[in-house]
């Protein structure tokens, strides 16, 4: 037996000595005196408190063991979390009049603040006991007959759960000394099986509100929005506390609060708080500045401190309410209010459960925040990337078209109708490009359908007047012309007659758009663009695309129409060169003629003084002659005539030849000449282009290399090609001017200091070339010059 002291233990007497009653009717059974008997009671009594682990059933089960081996009569009242008073089980010797004790208590319910015996024992946790009942303590139970009784608190880890009491309706039988033993260890054993019982009902509470805050955190955890959070919060979480009212608020990024998720407050209490600071409303002033819970048991607790939604606040019921701020390690996101139908004391587990779910939606609200930060700045990044991939697309789109209008200016309609497949393949599903025709009409120069199948129902399009209203507005207007979305009523209004109709069914536009193409202020046509689904429809930034375009191709027709006319000036200046060459030929030959004859007609006494003059004027005649030879070899390049008649030449010898031409050259210029060919290099070239290259690069290392020595040495390289090498130690090419060296008309030099046309190295290059060699260069200022010459041995 627990050795736990009990309340009866000093439990006195009734010395007030009231007289007893007479005895209740109907018999009683046995006292419990004998030590056996008393055994034998307790042993069923903790078997019967110990069969049930439910609370109630527990005290019910009391009371009947109580009734009647130790009194008449038994009730057990339990005292609430809220103070108030409830009447759980009951017991009669008689059991009709069960029914008087619960009647007897409902109309005069226990008042903690009376001095009846109940409230004394609910109040002090000490046991009452009374020989003879008096009427003042025991005026409910006088009423049913009583004459002796006492009351046992149920006491547990200190706390008074309830009490039992017990009473007699016999007067002559009293509690005995055996009585009170037995009914304080009854009593000790109902407090145990009641704790067990409270104990196993909280942790079945806790384990049902474990696994329902489980179900919400998971719920929680698939939340992607704030709205998302409030909904699972409200009907998986809050509905399930049991309160007939709740709603989150969060706060917005300047502190403002907005509503989420409610259910059962009324729309005006949310239109009073919903944009307001939480300054307005004191208590949720004092929640975000403790960071705490605010608990409210009545209305009247809460009202001072409603501030702004007093009115709404007191118009929703006298039940309790409860303010829990939305915490994170920022701040406080937001709140969650309840209230209950009537007043209540909140437990320990129901304020855990409460603040768990608070914690819980406070986590998922900073997720659902995140999750939308990264969801915009994905939907921004997608945004970007679709931008940057269409830009790219345009990008693209200019430079092929750009890069085709600048490498086929000979041949405008084939640049034009890429441009058409260019953009029909990219950024649009048909395009028309259509010119001014010499009658002022438009003309359609190219087409190109994303779908080729269709390219042949376009062209038959085109055959009738070809453009549409819209291309005729934009080129009478000279503005762009954009419909961003085409319909069947819009397609009848663009139509003014059969073929447009028909070029529109070929197009199936689901967007169009029209610039012009515009250059010094005429316009030169237009170009039209269209999309079908499933291509993405034109936008504005589309517009400025074909804007540039429009310019480009401007631009393009504009410097096409300039390379005819170059392209026409240049053949006839080589035209003309050619005509002018030969022209000039003729009197130069005569010259020369003519200086022969004076020559051999000179006479011992006049060949002193004519002729050194008359060797001069042999010497410019014979320069006029070459500079008119290389203007004739630049002409005949030109016009495509550079006519080569191949025959078996040894190089070794054509370069001997040429430098023994040359020695008085050489001699003029200070150089001396070295020449290293091993072996006869045999091939078949044109001698006399040949010798005219050899010439070319001696005469330019005499002149750029005087005072130097010179060294032409050739070589085989390898059994199909020939290498030559004319070395000079002259003043060199700088860097920046060797890739213009080999141009028409280009010098390295000043003109002030070295004669010549700029014609020599270039007409080499051509001779080279069309022999099927190559010739490079390779120098340094101050250093001296190496022209190599490559040539296969048979020359094409």
């Amino acid at each position: 037996m627990s050795a736990e002291p009990n309340p009866l233990d000093d439990l006195p007497g009734d010395t007030a000595g009231t007289p007893r009653g007479a005895a209740a009717t109907g018999p009683r059974a046995e006292p419990v005196s004998s030590e056996s008997a008393r055994l034998a009671f307790l042993y069923r009594a903790g078997e019967a408190l110990g069969a049930s682990l439910e609370w109630r059933t527990v005290l019910r089960r009391l009371a009947e063991l109580v009734v009647p081996e130790l009194a008449d009569w038994c009730a057990v009242d339990v005292l609430g979390d809220d103070g108030r008073v409830e009447r759980v089980a009951a017991a009669h010797r008689e059991p009709g009049r069960v029914a008087l004790v619960h009647e007897l208590f409902r109309l005069r319910p226990v008042d903690l603040t009376m001095s009846d015996a109940i409230a004394q024992t609910l109040r002090t946790g000490v046991a009452s006991r009374m020989e003879a009942v008096s009427e003042r303590v025991w005026e409910r139970e006088v009423a049913l007959g009583a004459r002796a009784g006492m009351v046992l608190p149920l006491v547990a880890r200190g706390r008074v759960l309830g009490a039992m009491s017990l009473l007699r309706g016999d007067a002559a039988a009293g509690f005995t000394e055996q009585d009170l033993e037995v009914a304080r260890e009854l009593g000790r054993r109902a407090s145990l099986s009641m704790e067990n019982a409270l104990l196993y009902e909280e942790a079945r509470a806790s384990q049902a509100l474990s696994a329902r805050l489980q179900t919400v955190t998971a719920a929680l955890s698939r939340a992607a929005t704030a709205e998302d959070v409030a909904r699972v919060l409200v009907h998986d979480g809050l509905e399930a506390s049991g309160a007939s009212r709740g709603t989150v608020m969060s706060l917005t990024d300047e502190g403002f609060i907005r509503f989420i998720g409610a259910f059962g407050y009324s729309r005006e209490f949310r239109a009073a708080l919903e944009g307001q600071r939480p300054l307005v409303v004191p208590v949720l002033a004092r929640a975000a500045e403790r960071r705490e819970a605010q608990w409210f048991s009545r209305l009247e607790d809460l009202l001072p401190m409603t501030g702004i939604v007093r009115r709404e606040v007191a118009a929703l019921g006298d039940g309790a309410r409860a303010v829990l701020p939305l915490l994170t390690e920022r701040g406080v996101r937001g709140f969650v209010w309840l209230a209950w139908e009537g007043p209540r004391d909140f437990t320990a587990l129901e304020r855990s459960f409460l603040g768990a779910l608070a914690q819980q939606c406070s986590q998922a609200l900073e997720r659902a925040a995140l999750y939308g930060t990264l969801r915009e700045r994905g939907e921004r990044l997608h945004h970007a990337l679709q931008m940057g991939k269409e830009a790219e697309e345009r990008l693209f789109f200019l430079l092929e078209a750009s890069r085709a209008l600048a490498e086929h200016l000979d041949d405008v309609e084939w640049t034009l109708e890429h441009v058409a497949r260019v953009a029909a393949s990219s950024v649009a599903s048909s395009c028309l490009v259509e010119l001014v025709g010499p009658d002022g009409t438009l003309r359609c120069v190219a087409s190109a359908h994303q779908e080729p199948s269709r390219d042949a129902s376009v062209l038959q399009a085109l055959g009738g007047e070809g453009a549409l209203s819209l291309s005729r507005e934009c080129f009478q207007s000279g503005e762009p012309r954009f419909v961003p979305d085409v319909d069947a009523a819009l397609c009848e209004r663009l139509s003014d007659s059969s073929e447009q109709r028909a070029l529109l069914q070929a197009l199936r536009p689901a967007s169009l758009l029209v610039v012009p193409v515009r250059t010094r202020g005429r316009t030169l046509g237009v170009i039209t663009l269209g999309t079908s689904p499933p291509q993405r429809p034109l936008a504005m930034s589309d517009v400025s695309m074909m804007e540039e375009l429009a310019r480009r191709v401007a631009v393009a027709l504009e410097n096409a129409s300039l390379y005819r006319d170059a392209q026409a000036a240049v053949r006839l200046r080589d035209e003309f060169l050619s005509v002018a060459s030969h022209e000039l030929k003729t009197p130069l030959t005569s010259l020369k003629l003519q200086h022969g004859l004076i020559d051999r007609a000179l006479g011992l006494d006049s060949r002193e003084k004519v002729a050194p003059r008359l060797s001069t004027a042999m010497r410019q005649v014979q320069r006029l002659a070459s500079l008119v030879d290389h203007l004739l070899d630049v002409s005949r390049v030109s016009l495509g005539r550079l006519a080569l008649e191949p025959t078996e030449v040894d190089l070794g010898q054509a370069v001997r030849d040429a430098v023994d031409r040359m020695e008085e050259v050489f001699a003029v210029a200070g150089c001396t000449v070295r020449v290293e060919i091993p072996e006869p290099l045999q091939g078949r070239w044109d001698s006399l282009r040949l010798d005219q290259v050899l010439v070319n690069l001696l005469t330019n290392a005499a002149k750029y290399g005087a005072g130097r020595p010179v060294q032409v040495s050739a070589s085989a390289d390898g059994e199909a090609r020939v290498r030559l090498s004319v070395r000079d130690e002259g003043i060199g090419i700088s860097e920046t001017d060797l890739p213009r060296l080999f141009g028409r008309f280009e010098r390295a030099v000043s003109e002030r200091h070295y004669g010549g046309l700029g014609l020599g190295l270039y007409i080499s290059r051509q001779i080279v070339e069309a022999m099927g060699g190559s010739i490079e260069v390779e120098s340094r200022e101050g250093v001296g010059s190496v022209f190599t010459v490559l040539l296969p041995r048979s020359a094409g």
